[in-house]
């Protein structure tokens, strides 16, 4: 369906409508497809087992396997709001957000109900099948009535401490499939590729934006260096590989020879790629007769805002595209906008906006503070046509393999052993510090990138004389980037 306005709706079945016995999910290298009616039964079958009179909070441990669809599916059919968690997390930091949050409901794959759940007053509940852990926690009657609008939750990229929540409708997550759906020509025929973990925000659209127009996913659990990643690909037929530019490169170095031929529709996010690498897998999906498209977006845009098509790319090569349809982009600077090619803060208007963060339980009870408009913290231009050209961030972030990481954050990590400052150096983090080598910064690096699941060669430790400050005594990181020649 052409987006022209937002898809109103109170859950997410528009994602599991159509034929009976079409295909909607495979579990990597699983005999058969689960069909859409089975899904639909077995979400109804969930659903029944969490009814409840009140509106409740649900943390669903994300893992990649069906029953996780399920769980998430069923618990916001029942009613419910919804948060995706990693479960590859330590058990004290969901135990954090646990605290923070104050969730009714916890959904976990398994059988038993996990000791620190236990701990925290959790009672398992009868699950429908052994694939599922149902526990649940009485309700605190201070906190507030969760909003009927509030739908699906999604945490700020970032393991560390306890995450700020998004916000989100069912309006904004079913328009944003349906936008990503109509610019990347997704159909029933469509396969997705579904290897991205189904909490992070691209993982979660790729799978929503096929099951929408009534295609399919395969989800797989294995990585792409694995013989099985591959087979499981050739055996569903995909025809859809997302990435983050961790993949791609990873991809360039391995070779591209390990790409089914299934696979036409390659589609590029989760921060900035060389334009080398984009030229080339540009180049191998054109001589295959397919697409690449570069696109970029943000968890608190659903998570996509915009598309660089194939057909564009050789005209355009280092723009991220222009607005998904029914959204609209905006270059201001001090809060008026700025001609085309003027450079200005990056603002996206559409439906697929959050309603705004949470914090705390008692944010979750927030109206909608966002009203379609998003102040993105990126700093771009736009061409005459409305392709976006990123040139820089407001604020101190960098995006690796995916995952938005605070540098400010990253400095406070190292405090305790030395001064240091972080620059954002593309694909990496560049993180400088003051004196003679130490190897404990580089273990403290090591151990960061574990924590961050982030490649340990894109946290870059490199010892300094002296970090450049202002005379008040602030890192400039201005200078720091100029003596540093990065």
């Amino acid at each position: 369906m052409p987006i022209s306005e937002p898809v109103t709706c109170r859950g997410l079945l528009p994602l599991i409508s159509g034929l009976e016995d079409a295909p909607a999910l495979r579990d990597g290298l699983a005999d058969g497809w689960i069909t859409r009616g089975a899904l639909r039964t077995a979400v109804a079958g969930l659903a029944e087992k969490l009814a409840s009179p009140q509106k409740r909070l649900v943390f669903v441990l994300v893992g990649k396997g069906p029953s996780v669809l399920i769980a998430i599916l069923g618990a916001i059919e029942a009613g419910h709001a919804v948060a995706l968690i990693d479960p590859d997390l330590a058990a004290d930091k969901i135990g954090g957000m646990i605290e923070t949050y104050r969730p009714e409901i916890v959904l976990a794959a398994g059988e038993t109900l996990p000791g620190w759940l236990a701990d925290k007053g959790y009672n398992a509940v009868a699950a429908p099948g052994d694939a599922l852990t149902i526990a649940e926690h009485a309700a605190d009657p201070a906190d507030p009535a969760l909003p009927e609008d509030l739908l699906l939750l999604l945490a700020t990229s970032g393991t560390t401490g306890i995450p700020k929540f998004v916000r989100h409708s069912a309006s904004s997550i079913v328009t944003n499939a349906h936008q990503i759906a109509e610019v990347l020509g997704i159909t029933s025929n469509g396969v997705a590729a579904a290897h991205l973990p189904l909490h992070y925000s691209f993982g979660w659209s790729v799978v929503a934006s096929h099951l929408v127009v009534g295609g399919a996913a395969v989800l797989i659990a294995d990585t792409l260096m694995s013989k099985e990643f591959w087979a499981a690909i050739e055996s569903a037929g995909a025809n859809h590989f997302p990435g983050v530019p961790f993949h791609y490169v990873t991809l360039s170095r391995l070779g591209m020879q390990l790409i089914p031929a299934c696979i036409t529709t390659l589609t590029q996010a989760g921060g900035a790629l060389d334009l080398r690498t984009q030229q080339k897998f540009h180049d191998f999906a054109e001589a295959r007769g397919g697409a690449f498209h570069v696109m970029y977006g943000q968890t608190e845009a659903a998570p996509r805002m915009t598309t660089l098509a194939h057909d564009e790319f050789p005209a355009r090569i280092g723009s991220v595209g222009s607005a998904l349809p029914g959204g609209k982009l905006e270059i201001l600077r001090d809060g008026e906008q700025v001609a085309s090619g003027e450079t200005g803060d990056v603002h996206y208007v559409g439906p697929n906006v959050m309603l705004g963060y949470a914090e705390t339980r008692a944010d979750l009870a927030k109206p909608d503070e966002m009203h379609g408009r998003l102040e993105t913290g990126d700093v771009g231009y736009l061409d005459g046509e409305g392709h976006l050209f990123l040139t820089g961030r407001t604020k101190r972030f960098a995006k690796i393999a995916g995952l938005r990481i605070g540098l400010d954050q990253i400095e406070a990590e190292f405090a305790s052993l030395v001064p240091v400052a972080c620059l954002d150096g593309g694909e990496k983090i560049l993180v400088f510090y003051e004196g003679a080598d130490d190897p404990d910064v580089k273990d403290r690096a090591r151990t960061l990138a574990i924590e961050y699941k982030i490649p340990p060669a894109t946290l870059s430790v490199r010892r300094i004389d002296a970090i450049p400050r202002t005379p008040g005594g602030k890192v400039s990181y201005g200078q720091l980037r100029e003596v540093s020649g990065v």
